[in-house]
């Protein structure tokens, strides 16, 4: 029999209620509940797998649960349905599962990320740039910095930003935008891991407290008051984005409320600001996977195909989780191509 609980885990993935998957299959109600709860034949894998976009070996892995939601830090939770958090726990999962494969063969740093409960979010972002010698000035590429201290972040590209702690380690799943917006929501998240690791904190304060965290880490306010008055024109704002690696909204926000900026100058910026084309979406660079990847060559080693095999995934959602790092198989030509996102070969610190 297929595993029960990797069927569940799939349509969490996937999106869809008991009844979606219902009628997608052509069966009763309590037939996909007899599944997820007893299993359902191995000769239903195929027809599974294509209806819930995983492979047919996923229904055959070990028992698993998605991450509890409870521990999860949802953005905006309130405004998150029941299946859309489901399925970011099941991602969730997923990106542990590719992990623990990862580190069975490869010696990847320890997750470091202090724990400051009960510091206020200025403090927070202090004693963080003095614990991790960032310095005073522009925090440096915000990935690999959270890669080297044993932050686990993979792409959810196709879903919100969340994180979460499983096993004493500290993930980051990242939508997909801008690089300046995705530094901002790395800096959000490293907020939660480290103002609210107990469990229970209220959503909506712990939301405001991690938004204060990211815009005082990518904006120390020495550094940013010797750059900002009201003669300040959009030209230098956006050169002040590329500087600090902060979207410009945000940093007309914080400097308005840090009194940097006054209420007439920041309207006319926050209207000019409208009227420019949003930056396209950058390209991030894991060190932790334009390091494995490439190595993952060879005839005695585990390669990113197997991987996925071994996971259950499809090629496409690996090479998606791994920020493009991961080598895809384009099928349907003469010879097949093995395509990969560009990266940088890079030792950790």
């Amino acid at each position: 029999m297929l595993e029960p609980t990797r069927i569940t885990l799939a349509r969490h993935a996937a999106g869809y209620s008991l009844v979606d998957l219902a009628r997608l299959l052509q069966v009763r109600e309590s037939t996909i509940r007899h599944y997820e709860s007893c299993g359902a034949p191995q000769r239903l894998a195929p027809v599974l797998a294509e209806a819930l976009d995983c492979a047919p070996g996923y229904f055959r892995r070990p028992p698993a649960q998605g991450i509890e939601k409870e521990r999860i830090f949802f953005r905006a939770p309130r405004r998150m349905g029941r299946a859309q958090k489901n399925a970011c726990a099941a991602l969730g999962r997923t990106g542990a599962e590719l992990y623990q494969l990862i580190t069975a063969k490869y010696t990847l740093p320890d997750t470091e990320v202090p724990d400051y409960t009960g510091f206020g979010a200025q403090a927070a972002s202090a004693q963080l740039r003095l614990d991790w010698n960032l310095g005073c000035g522009p925090v440096p590429d915000l990935l690999h910095v959270l890669e080297s201290r044993g932050v686990r972040v993979l792409s959810a590209a196709s879903g919100p930003t969340f994180s979460f702690w499983e096993d004493s380690q500290a993930f980051i799943f990242l939508a997909a935008g801008d690089v300046a917006s995705q530094r901002y929501q790395l800096a959000h998240e490293l907020g939660h891991l480290v103002l609210h690791s107990a469990l229970g904190t209220d959503g909506q304060a712990a939301e405001y407290e991690a938004e204060q965290f990211a815009a005082r880490l990518l904006l120390p306010a020495h550094s940013l008051q010797a750059r900002i008055s009201d003669t300040l024109q959009l030209p230098q704002l956006l050169d002040l984005q590329e500087l600090f690696g902060a979207p410009a909204r945000l940093i007309l926000g914080h400097a308005r409320e840090c009194g940097m900026l006054a209420d007439e100058p920041y309207r006319w910026l926050v209207q000019e600001l409208a009227l420019e084309r949003a930056p396209g979406a950058g390209l991030l660079t894991s060190r932790v996977f334009s390091l494995v990847f490439p190595s993952l060559r060879g005839e005695d080693r585990l390669d990113a195909a197997r991987m996925a095999d071994t996971l259950g995934l499809p090629a496409r959602t690996l090479h998606e989780l791994t920020f493009g790092h991961a080598f895809m198989v384009v099928p349907g030509l003469k010879d097949a191509m093995v395509l990969r996102a560009e990266g940088h070969l890079r030792a950790l610190p």
